[in-house]
């Protein structure tokens, strides 16, 4: 790992002209008190390609995560290795380049609300890098072009690493207190609001606190007092930490539509294979966001006595429609089944977890993603499939990152399992109104054709559901558990916040096993790359003696398992 500073402002000036909303100002430059402290314009190009980084690093194993916690296809049979995430790894370090730089220019200056959000960024990304790979280079990182260069930089203790990242957010707070004579510019997340950033600030060591509380002497203690202090993304939306995409090609011709949209609808459908067991398990439970999430491109019955249609079914004829105790499940929920809901069932076209018996050439069949997150097409049961057509148009969906619904199972996780004072049940249903709300304004936005909100009603009832199943749990571990099944459903489009609820809480229990033996034991981190054992003698034993199935982030007390 040796990245530098240089030639930095060349893909800065790219950055900026990917950003339709933001100015990047190379005038009036004379306007900070300290003569040596950077331009307007410098901070500004900074802080937006920082703030695109961060969105890359958000979203770097986002698929991989999901097919862990078993939501999706991808990696979800855990056959991975040590050359598989050096992309994702090298990646971090030079997308966070950038951000060390904006650091270092700000600190000691009068320039607060800049360093103040860099620092929020570093602790956002790198806790992010830490849940993944555990041990990193933190404190030796990025100083191959110090006085004293440093190219193979040690690796800091996760545990060490979450402390400081959680210093790092208390210092972004003190310093978004303070008055700065130089207004932020160039911000693609809050339009340079300092109050959202500093309760993004607070929420983001919330988020550290809940990770590591089972790691920390004091986990619960000061999990509970943050959440007492108070001042965290809320409710309205307004605060959410989220990127919106574009529905267009940007002007520099980078495609800036939501990566969901262009895998499945530009060209034959690409997207990894929905799991059949979120698609069904919503489907019967009525779930008012149903619609929202999944498109269906077709209504072909497959026969598996075919040839044809046999060399497009997933393995062991798991295929939904194929299913004699899925039809039973119907009925017993939609009444009993006609030729029209077998062409509707058709389109729910995925796969069971672990089926790693290859892909066929079924691209015209898949599920695609849908309205939310990825800013496809609405499904509802009035719209017949039809195959996939992108165009210039859609993909303008969003990349959640932290939101006032994440706040709330975080919420809900201390109450029942950390000690925290509160009405779970009251937030539980706080929660999935929260989230049918934006799952539901996001599908009208990009699909208003076709899109229908779904009637008060059936929302109602759908929440009185849950709400019994939560009721129904005789101790507080049983209602954690059916709380992070509501929490698997909900996280569709944030795999790492499920991958780390499943590894802090065990929960929940409910999850299809791999209908095949996987290679691999459930991934308690990555793998670490093994280029980066080639270019830095402090990774040597890191590649070598960290097993990815074997040995946890130091937060992870449970240590997931399968059965075989």
């Amino acid at each position: 790992m040796k990245f530098t500073y240089k030639s930095i402002f060349k893909p800065l000036a790219i950055g900026c002209v990917m950003l339709m909303s933001s100015s990047c100002e190379i005038t009036n430059l004379d306007i900070n008190t300290n003569p040596n402290a950077p331009s307007q314009a410098s901070a500004n190009l900074l802080l937006s390609s920082s703030q695109l980084s961060t969105i890359d690093n958000a979203t770097a194993i986002r698929n991989n995560a999901a097919g862990f916690a078993g939501q999706m296809n991808s990696a979800d049979d855990y056959d991975i290795n040590n050359s598989s995430y050096g992309g994702t790894w090298n990646a971090f370090y030079r997308n966070l380049q950038d951000n060390e730089a904006l650091i270092k220019a700000t600190e000691g200056v009068n320039n607060p609300h800049y360093l103040g959000i860099a620092q929020v960024l570093k602790a956002y990304n790198t806790g992010n890098f830490v849940d993944m790979f555990g041990d990193i280079p933190y404190t030796e990182a990025w100083k191959a072009n110090a006085d004293t260069p440093i190219v193979s930089p040690k690796f800091d203790k996760d545990s060490d690493i979450y402390e400081d990242l959680i210093k790092l957010c208390d210092a972004a707070v003190a310093n978004f207190a303070k008055t700065s004579p130089v207004t932020v510019k160039g911000d693609i997340f809050y339009a340079g609001n300092i109050t959202k950033w500093t309760k993004l600030a607070k929420t983001v060591k919330l988020r550290l606190l809940l990770n590591s509380r089972k790691g920390r002497a004091t986990g619960n203690a000061d999990l509970a007092k943050a959440f007492t202090d108070g001042g965290l993304i809320a409710d309205t939306g307004a605060d959410d930490f989220i990127y919106n995409y574009g529905s267009a090609i940007n002007p520099n011709g980078s495609d800036g539509r939501h990566p969901w949209f262009r895998n499945a609808y530009l060209g034959d459908n690409g997207f990894s294979y929905i799991s059949h067991q979120l698609m069904q398990e919503m489907m019967f439970n009525k779930d008012p966001r149903f619609a929202f999430y999944f498109y269906r491109q077709s209504s072909s019955i497959l026969d598996p006595t075919n040839p044809t249609d046999r060399g497009t079914i997933p393995y062991g004829g798991t295929y939904l429609v194929l299913k004699s105790k899925f039809w039973v499940g119907y009925k017993d929920v939609f009444g009993t089944p006609n030729k029209a809901d077998s062409a509707y069932v058709a389109g729910y076209f995925g796969r069971d977890r672990g089926d790693n018996t290859g892909a066929p050439a079924d691209g015209a069949y898949r599920t695609a993603p849908g309205c939310y997150p990825g800013g496809g097409l609405y499904s509802g049961r009035e719209i017949v499939a039809k195959a996939l057509t992108g165009g210039t148009l859609g993909g303008n969906g969003v990349a959640p990152m932290i939101t006032s619904v994440n706040v709330k199972f975080y919420q809900i996780e201390a109450i029942l399992d950390g000690g925290l004072a509160g009405d779970a049940r009251k937030i539980f249903e706080s929660a999935i109104r929260d989230h049918i709300g934006k799952v539901v304004a996001l599908g009208l936005k990009v699909d208003p054709s076709n899109a229908k909100a779904p009637i008060a009603t059936d929302i109602t009832a759908y929440v009185e559901s849950q709400l019994k199943g939560y009721d129904a749990g005789a101790s507080n571990a049983a209602k954690l558990n059916f709380v992070m099944k509501q929490a698997w459903f909900t996280y569709w489009g944030q795999g790492s916040e499920i991958w780390n609820a499943m590894r802090r809480t065990g929960y929940p229990l409910t999850i299809q096993s791999p209908i095949l033996k996987p290679k691999r034991q459930f991934a308690l981190r990555l793998p670490y790359p093994s280029g980066e054992g080639n270019l830095n003698t402090n990774a040597t034993d890191k590649v070598t003696n960290i097993i990815f199935d074997r040995d946890p982030v130091f937060w992870d007390k449970v240590k997931l398992k399968w059965e075989f």
